[in-house]
């Protein structure tokens, strides 16, 4: 009886391995489509960056798609996230996939892209810069409150909450959003092959439809993700099955506890209600 159980231990470890072990096998000789995920607004690039390094190091992923969802953000990150996807480029296709939203720094973004894929619906354009200042001296005023600043320069407190803002210093801040508008423009027209004339017509922060952004052509195609993967598939010379690979993340314990209580909770865990987060001072690829 004990010998009996022994064999079928022996056999479902065998088979269980085998299994484990042909899975392995068809991973390794299905090549591989790399999905950069881009949603909400940008305030960061890291994550983003060592997954396209990822990418770009991995020789079984072939191709790359950037699924926006985004109303742009911080002019730094969009940056940098262009600048990583065109040196990307250099080795392999990059697509970009626009869903609902893709305005803004998430459009200076899939401007790196080879393709450029849009629902007709979908919002994008918003080539242009935010900046924003408040202004609360009025009110300190009001409540015997005064502000005070020394500073090594005239221009290091310029935009502080605490007083007007003086005619210099908005020309300065004028020129300042100006010169990174300019970016944005010169960006878009090396991307796209349009004539930084033309970009200059409709830069003035105004939003498209993907049908209108087709005709303007600030993208290439219309369609949703499986067009993405299709052109990317053909892109790299693919044929037949493919696997669409994300970053891998390092799920804590903790981490992971907080997921599973989440997926029984109507709202995400830690979100308010209510409650704005304000900046004193915003730059940004935005939509206001």
């Amino acid at each position: 009886m004990k010998k009996k159980t022994k064999w079928i231990i022996i056999t479902v470890v065998v088979v269980v391995v085998g299994f484990w072990g042909a899975r392995l096998v068809d991973k390794a000789l299905t090549p591989a489509i790399g999905l950069l995920e881009i949603d909400g607004v940008i305030s960061q690039s890291m994550e983003y960056l060592e997954t396209i390094k990822e990418y770009e190091d991995d020789d079984q992923v072939k191709a790359v798609i950037i699924r926006l969802d985004s109303p742009g953000g911080r002019v730094g990150p969009s940056q940098e996230i262009y600048g990583a996807l065109g040196r990307l480029k250099q080795t392999k296709p990059v697509i970009a996939s626009l869903a609902s939203l893709g305005a803004s720094g998430a459009y200076y973004i899939a401007c790196a892209a080879d393709t450029i894929f849009a629902l007709p619906g979908t919002v994008t354009g918003s080539i242009g810069v935010v900046m924003e200042f408040i202004d609360v001296s009025e009110g300190l005023q009001k409540l015997g409150v005064k502000g005070q600043s020394i500073t090594s320069g005239k221009m290091k407190d310029a935009g502080t909450p605490f007083r007007p803002m003086k005619d210099d210093e908005y020309a300065y801040f004028k020129s300042l959003a100006a010169d990174i508008h300019e970016q944005f423009v010169e960006a878009v027209s090396f991307s796209r092959s349009i004539p930084e004339s033309k970009v200059r017509e409709y830069s003035d922060g105004r939003v498209f439809s993907g049908k209108q952004a087709l005709a303007l052509g600030l993208i290439d195609k219309l369609g949703g993700f499986d067009e993405s993967l299709e052109d990317a598939k053909q892109r790299a010379g693919l044929t037949g099955r493919v696997r669409i690979v994300r970053p891998k993340k390092n799920v804590s314990l903790l981490e992971s506890m907080k997921q599973l209580i989440a997926s029984y909770s109507p709202l995400p865990l830690g979100q308010s209600i209510g409650i704005g987060h304000g900046r004193l001072i915003r730059i940004e690829y935005s939509m206001p």
